[in-house]
């Protein structure tokens, strides 16, 4: 299998409207459709190594489920899985897709039976890998046990409960009863593998609860018998639904997989080809930049870009926004809908930050940076742009226009962090933790800390009364929790981004500057009380953001 798939081929990803709410999708591969359903409380990130290998054999759209991931959570007052299941079948239509194979996983294998029972004229074939069985329904004290709200925490304790608690219902089952009887017939995941599960989990905190609940509400072997489509139920020795097996009607098929996952996937992706059909893909739906807020990705030489544009029918020229770093565009809401209100608005994640995703062992540079925003507007056909960069991208403003003045019409700078240094490669070394995953889970805490002390203290690391922050802090643990999630997605790059935008001698490149520029600054922003020099460096006056 190896050597079908040695060069994964480009992933593409989207967004579908499904009655207002988004519903996100990944797709890579070339042959007939599968759909990749996940298990809860994931999303489809923990679907991509699967993906990767069956791309050689099948066109595969893994979705989030609504509520998982980067999908919106449906409008229903009690989710069901059929709701679930549902709004998958409108993205399968919306996708021009038909006659798909499915496989899913746990509550992903619930939702792929429960299309083939409602949607059978979309499905072809059914795998699921841990359908879920329950030997005796789930009482509502019991689910509400089982599955602990999220409450973000002033000192970040909720975090590392995320952590531990992903943790232990591989250890576990279920995961909150941890005695020898309980413990899980499987060895623990790797840590990066458990690091995914639990930021998944942190991202979904408000709406996991709802979406979890609907799986164990499942009629499970209640419906067996009622789905025409052909379904194999597969399962695994070391699953938490292998003990189900003797559970299953006569009538249905049943498929015991290896224990080990790769030896698993070999015999899955085989059986998937036994009973693949004859049927075309469309090719990649292109996105769509529309007047309203939204949210889309733009593929690159290097992989996906995420964005968020607005008043893209506008005829003026458009502003790409740059968000602080390390960040992303998820953060800058209001700050884009303001910029769309006199224009168009083209808003990215720049790689390593957000939802675009550079892979661990790649370095973060300005370059690199610099790179993709001329890649992009020359994807979206731009022609001239002014930018907008928030805090510390204005180090990518500034070599993008010197690199290419004939593309820049107009620069708006935010706080920029135009400060002065004597040692400047010492303090950018020193300025940032390292919150690689952590068996004890202390990253987590890192990560919480470093965003609470930075608006107390300048440096953050320097807690004297001489470097407190004169302004009021914002420290509320449900805003520190949004940009948390968003920093925790790619936490091999979060201290190198820091020391890179850190060593960048902006100030003085501020003085090489003969774009027409704009400089904004508000109290709160981080170097805004670096906001004098930079306008006195770009011969500007500073104004109100």
């Amino acid at each position: 299998m190896q050597e079908e798939c040695a060069e994964p081929l480009p992933m593409h990803k989207g967004f579908l409207d499904i009655d207002g709410k988004l519903l996100h999708y990944a797709r890579q591969g070339k042959g007939p459709p599968l759909v990749m359903l996940h298990a809860a409380p994931c999303s489809l990130r923990v679907l991509e190594p699967l993906q990767a290998e069956w791309g050689a054999n099948f066109t595969t759209f893994a979705f989030d489920l609504p509520g998982f991931g980067m999908s919106e959570m449906l409008e229903k007052p009690d989710l069901t899985t059929a709701d679930l299941a549902d709004a998958v079948a409108s993205g399968i239509h919306m996708l021009r897709l038909s006659r798909v194979m499915v496989y899913g996983r746990h509550t992903g294998a619930g939702v792929a039976v429960e299309l083939a029972l409602r949607h059978p004229d979309l499905c072809s074939f059914v795998l699921t890998d841990g359908f879920p069985v329950f030997a005796k329904p789930y009482t509502e004290e019991r689910l509400a046990e089982y599955l602990t709200p999220i409450e973000p925490s002033w000192d970040g304790g909720h975090l590392t409960w995320a952590w531990f608690r992903y943790r232990e219902q591989h250890m576990f089952w279920p995961w909150d009863k941890p005695l020898l009887s309980q413990r899980a017939d499987t060895d623990l995941p790797d840590i990066d593998f458990l690091y995914r599960g639990a930021t998944e989990l942190l991202t979904a905190s408000e709406t996991y609860v709802r979406v979890y609940s609907s799986a164990f509400r499942h009629a499970g072997l209640g419906m067996i018998s009622e789905v025409k489509v052909p379904v194999i139920y597969g399962n695994r020795p070391g699953d938490s639904q292998y003990k189900t097996v003797p559970l299953y009607p006569e009538t249905a098929t049943v498929q015991i997989f290896p224990r080990d996952h790769q030896a698993a996937a070999v015999e899955e992706l085989a059986t998937l080809r036994r009973h693949a059909p004859e049927v075309e893909t469309p090719p990649h739906r292109e996105p769509v930049l529309g007047d309203e807020l939204s949210r889309d990705y733009v593929t690159t030489s290097r992989g996906a870009v995420h964005f968020r544009c607005a008043s893209m029918g506008k005829d003026s020229i458009p502003t790409i926004f740059l968000p602080d770093l390390p960040g992303g565009i998820d953060l800058h809401l209001e700050e884009i809908e303001a910029l769309a209100g006199e224009g168009p608005v083209l808003a990215i994640d720049t790689w390593g930050n957000g939802h675009s995703i550079l892979p661990a062992e790649e370095q973060v540079s300005i370059e690199v940076w610099v790179d993709q925003l001329n890649e992009i507007i020359d994807q979206v056909r731009f022609g001239k742009i002014d930018i907008y960069a928030h805090g510390t991208s204005a180090a990518i403003a500034v070599e993008f226009s010197l690199r290419y003045p004939q593309r820049v019409r107009h620069i708006t700078f935010r706080s920029p962090p135009a400060i002065e240094m004597e040692d400047r490669i010492s303090f950018a070394a020193a300025y940032a933790p390292d919150i690689s995953p952590e068996w004890a889970g202390g990253n987590f805490l890192k990560l919480w800390h470093h965003m609470r002390d930075q608006e107390l203290w300048w440096p953050w690391n320097q807690r004297t009364t001489a470097n407190a922050r004169c302004t009021e802090p914002r420290i509320d643990p449900q805003w520190l929790h949004r940009r948390a999630v968003i920093l925790l997605r790619q936490p091999a790059h979060y201290r190198c981004i820091w020391q890179t935008l850190l060593q960048y001698p902006l100030l003085d490149r501020l003085w090489t500057m003969d774009s027409s520029c704009k400089l904004v600054s508000d109290p709160q922003d981080l170097f805004a009380f670096a906001a004098e020099g930079a306008g006195i460096a770009l011969r500007v006056a500073p104004k109100r953001a």
